[in-house]
């Protein structure tokens, strides 16, 4: 899936809350360059005060997008990622899905911006 993006979910969360350079950043990507891990999902779905109306954006946000399983090949990179990097287990997981999967990771997070790992590569658009 070389030449798409992985977002995180800070990312998706600044998107819909309208903020720039957040929302112009997402706007510009075509859909099927969209990634989305399965853990990014469940935190958008758990999201604390998540209203009706953005639960139904949000599901619809995550019907058109792909929306990438947790496998064995992301599972042994996120295991990696957290043993030697100590970051959370669910950052750690999403990082993976984008080395996994040779994306870019769309994030607002600057530990995992300033991480050195192999394959990933981070994005984070007001420093673009």
């Amino acid at each position: 899936m070389n030449g798409s993006f992985v977002l995180d979910t800070n990312t998706i969360i600044y998107h819909f809350q309208g903020l720039k350079p957040w929302s112009d950043f997402l706007n510009g990507l075509r859909l099927d360059q969209v990634l989305v891990s399965v853990i990014t999902r469940m935190e958008l779905l758990a999201w604390e005060g998540l209203t009706l109306n953005d639960e139904e954006q949000v599901r619809s946000f995550l019907g058109v997008v792909n929306i990438a399983p947790l496998s064995h090949p992301v599972e042994n990179e996120a295991i990696s990622l957290r043993r030697k990097t100590r970051l959370k287990l669910p950052d750690a997981i999403v990082a993976a899905t984008a080395v996994v999967f040779e994306a870019t990771l769309v994030t607002n997070d600057k530990a995992i911006a300033a991480l050195n790992w192999p394959g990933l590569k981070v994005i984070i658009p007001n420093m673009v």
